[in-house]
């Protein structure tokens, strides 16, 4: 019999690709949840819930009732820390507790967690990166939502495993926090405007080490460690498997768009983009793109940030691979020419 996946946070860029791949590979069950209505197509059952809601799990209780595996990755942002980790962790405690109760044959929780497990957010940490590194000063929501994973699993028939991605590289319309979709409205933009694509950021932000995850490999990764034993109750780091340097990537980025790299010169992508709200609608209307707001369609202070982190930045993925995993072979060039391809496709940007 098939298992049964409900997807959580349906919407973001880790729930419409786990979706679309466990759609695929027609071996699932599916059930795909969000706040909001999906804004792609899919075969899937559709659920709205609301787990600031205790009961609401409960409410939709015939139609999760075979519910075997959770794919979590829903969020909500707050406006500070302390907050941020109240609200996320309640979210998984109420469907956690809510699923226990009405899916008998609930097996495993994949969670998604990331570099700021490791403190990425608050600039160096050791590197490389592994799951063993002790924990920075809380509060840190990717904490709380663990610590509570292994209590309430304690003596129980079901598991969890966290997968730690870096940047995730994908397609998903209406993520603002997009690093791809980002840099490719940001080439699009010097390419109407005839000025060189320089990068945004600090020189040595342009010559550190640093990793990606392709949103299909993570995928991939959240499928297996939810079918194999050897990776219950455990954390994961996942990347594409490789390391690169702005200053690589970067001129292959405006070869792709037909715009010409010069040095970099440090700006404020935020600051710069205040006033380019008309001319992202010309060029929508020129191209006859779909119309996306432009402050809905990237987030440029995200960019400010990764284009100015001077510290190397990268996880060690041996753990996974030492688990059978052995997907972890993605060129990351490769990775964002593939998502840039779809936006294309879906004219977010023009072809």
């Amino acid at each position: 019999m098939k298992k049964t996946a409900l997807i959580l946070g349906g919407n973001g860029i880790i729930g419409c690709n786990i979706a679309s791949y466990l759609e695929d590979s027609n071996e699932w069950n599916l059930i795909i949840s969000s706040h909001s209505p999906l804004t792609y197509s899919s075969r899937a059952d559709f659920v709205r819930l609301d787990l600031t809601d205790p009961d609401a799990v409960e409410k939709q209780r015939e139609k999760l009732k075979n519910v075997t595996h959770i794919f979590f990755g829903a969020y909500i942002e707050k406006g500070n820390l302390a907050e941020q980790t109240t609200v996320n962790t309640l979210l998984l405690k109420n469907l956690i507790t809510g699923i226990e109760k009405v899916a008998p044959n609930f097996e495993h929780s994949t969670f998604i967690q990331g570099g700021k497990a490791y403190g990425a957010h608050l600039g160096m940490y050791k590197t490389p990166a592994k799951e063993t590194d002790s924990r920075h000063f809380p509060p840190n929501f990717y904490y709380d939502q663990e610590d509570f994973l292994r209590q309430q699993s304690a003596d129980k028939n079901w598991n969890w495993t966290a997968l730690r991605p870096d940047m995730i590289v994908g397609m998903a319309i209406g993520n603002p926090m997009n690093l791809a979709t980002l840099i490719a409205v940001y080439a699009t933009l010097c390419k109407e405007l005839n000025v060189s694509m320089r990068f945004p950021g600090n020189e040595k932000a342009y010559h550190v080490l640093v990793n990606v995850t392709d949103a299909q490999l993570l995928a991939k990764g959240m499928e297996y460690v939810s079918l194999h034993e050897s990776c219950q109750n455990g954390i994961f780091n996942i990347t594409n498997g490789d390391i690169f340097r702005w200053k690589e990537v970067w001129p292959k980025i405006g070869e792709y768009f037909g715009v010409p790299v010069d040095e970099p010169q440090t700006f404020s992508l935020a600051a710069y983009m205040k006033d380019k709200d008309a001319l992202w609608q010309e060029i929508v209307n020129k191209y006859k793109l779909e119309n996306h707001k432009f402050d809905r369609l990237v987030q440029w202070p995200f960019g400010d940030f990764i284009f100015n982190n001077v510290y190397d930045a990268f996880f060690d993925v041996s753990k996974l691979r030492r688990h059978g995993f052995h997907e972890m072979q993605t060129d990351s060039f490769e990775s964002f020419k593939r998502v840039f391809d779809q936006l294309k496709e879906y004219k977010i940007i023009p072809a």
